[in-house]
């Protein structure tokens, strides 16, 4: 696994007070992927929405599906999303919850019928949602003993990386690196590479994406349907986090090897306290980033017969402007002992980036549709399709095309194109109650990394009235990853990354009243 292709890591060092552009690597999936929305129907069916009609998810859906609507309707949708991050770390667990009311969807459809008769174009209709798209409210936490490396050995491989200068000037302040001998390998931590060393990692995320949209579908004799989507998708995404490592600092008989002239092993050299000191290292990092932007959808649905429903939908990138904001604190203490309860020498710096925009495309999508009707009930199947190695990122105020091909090259080194499946399934007990279930498997979009994601749904529906229907579903979401606080050079420092074990579940439950008038 390499760092571009991490989940949520508490640090992004490439960027620490130089180059931003390393992060938003990480972001080129967190701004493009979609998990939420919709109605509690089409939700408690799986979302497999490609071939079905007559719901106002059908507006961001497939936008064909506005032409099955006989007369117009309107409806709202609240949910309640819970995130629980289970993880494992040297052997130790960390659970962390999360949860959140929210308004998922709101829309309504207008019906204008055309034709009385049973040729030529029946309908057209058109339908305004809102839809929350995307949740980013979220607690990830693990922490263990680690005997093999230390955080240090990180920053040296970005200074060995980027040459950078001001960084290891930093880090001398600090204390927590020195210069090999040989002045061409660079540097060496003065915390211990082995020995144990807990450490913890921390990441709290909030925000949402959502699109609000404008969609126009129409009934072309009963056989053919087809529609359009036009939508201003928004996004907020805030990250704060963590990591902490508690050791001590290398002896004078374990530093000597590498510079026997280190300043470090002069007795009467300020720098000699620091040897065999217990330490406390806290790297702090904060992200705020926010865009908006547009895209576009068209969509057709098929009946090759009345009991059968053959479905496509092709989605435009969605074209953003981001604005990016970012700073990072790194801070230590220094102890005579474990015990001691006040630290000899703090040190800290703190890198502060000025907002960032940028502009950024998501990929195409393309998805296909089948549905089968039964007297009591329907099954549905979708498959999309999308490459998230085609994301682009794009500098605004004057293009710098060098650093949009490296990103572009470290976004096709890190993703790849997945086929996501959804199946969903509904009968109907009575006239005015119906069950319902759903399935979905998103392929891994990451080359090189483990990430296994699906989600499971039940729901019910109800009649209240001619008029008046609700809808409830639940949604349970499981994403099993991997996950490393750091990455260095396992074949310089001859030790394996750290890597964490993170199980994510998300168990949304969502309520739809609707009224068709």
């Amino acid at each position: 696994m390499k760092l571009k292709n991490i989940l949520f890591t508490s640090l992004f060092v490439s960027c620490l007070g130089m180059d931003i552009q390393a992060q938003t690597v990480d972001d080129a999936l967190i701004f493009s992927q979609e998990h939420n929305g919709g109605t509690a129907r089409f939700k408690g069916l799986g979302n497999a929405k490609t071939a079905l009609g007559g719901d106002l998810s059908s507006i961001t859906g497939n936008p064909a599906g506005l032409g099955f609507f006989g007369q117009s309707d309107i409806s709202i949708t609240a949910g309640y999303n819970n995130a629980r991050n289970q993880g494992s770390y040297f052997g130790t667990n960390a659970t962390r919850n999360k949860g959140r009311f929210n308004i998922d969807h709101a829309g309504a459809v207008f019906h204008f019928p055309k034709n009385e008769g049973y040729h030529g174009w029946q309908n057209f209709n058109v339908g305004f949602s809102y839809e929350n798209t995307n949740q980013f409210n979220n607690n990830v936490r693990f922490e263990g003993v680690n005997p093999n490396n230390t955080i240090v050995s990180a920053y040296t491989d970005d200074i060995a990386a980027n040459g950078s200068t001001g960084f290891a000037n930093d880090l001398r302040d600090l204390k927590l690196i020195e210069r090999f001998s040989d002045n061409t390998a660079g540097y060496f931590p003065i915390t211990n590479e082995t020995g144990d060393k807990t450490q913890i990692n921390d990441v709290l995320t909030s925000g949402f994406s959502s699109r609000s949209a404008i969609a126009f579908g129409g009934n072309y004799n009963n056989k053919f349907y087809i529609g359009g989507t036009i939508g201003v998708a928004r996004f907020r995404y805030e990250s704060s986090s963590q990591f902490s490592e508690y050791g001590w600092t290398k002896t004078a008989a374990v530093i000597s090897p590498d510079n026997p002239d280190s300043d470090f092993l002069d007795p009467s050299s300020g720098n000699n306290q620091y040897l065999n000191a217990n330490y406390e290292l806290l790297d702090d990092y904060y992200q705020v980033t926010e865009g908006a932007g547009f895209d576009f959808k068209i969509g057709a649905i098929y009946k090759p017969s009345v009991d059968w429903n053959l479905g496509a939908t092709i989605t435009s990138p969605t074209w953003y402007t981001i604005d990016d904001y970012n700073d990072n604190y790194i801070g230590v203490d220094y102890f005579d002992n474990e015990a001691a309860t006040s630290s000899f020498d703090s040190r800290d710096v703190e890198y502060t980036n000025p907002t960032y925009t940028y502009r950024q495309i998501t990929p195409w999508r393309f998805a296909l549709g089948v549905s089968k009707f039964f007297s009591r009930g329907l099954i549905t199947a979708d498959a999309e399709y999308i490459d998230y190695s085609t994301t682009k990122r794009r500098t605004v105020q004057g293009r710098n095309t060098n650093q949009e091909n490296a990103w572009d090259d470290a976004v096709k080194q890190s993703y790849q194109s997945v086929v996501n499946f959804r199946l969903g399934g509904e009968y109907l007990f009575t006239n005015a109650i119906s069950g319902r279930a759903g399935f979905n498997y998103f392929g891994n979009p990451y080359q090189g990394a483990d990430n296994t994601q699906y989600s499971g749904s039940l729901g019910i529906g109800a009649k209240l009235s001619n008029t008046l229907y609700m809808d409830l579903a639940i949604v349970h979401f499981v994403n099993d990853y991997k996950v490393r606080p750091y990455t260095i050079d396992e074949g310089f420092w001859n030790t394996p990354n750290p890597t964490a074990d993170i199980k994510h579940q998300r168990t949304t439950g969502v309520l739809t009243f609707g009224a068709k008038f």
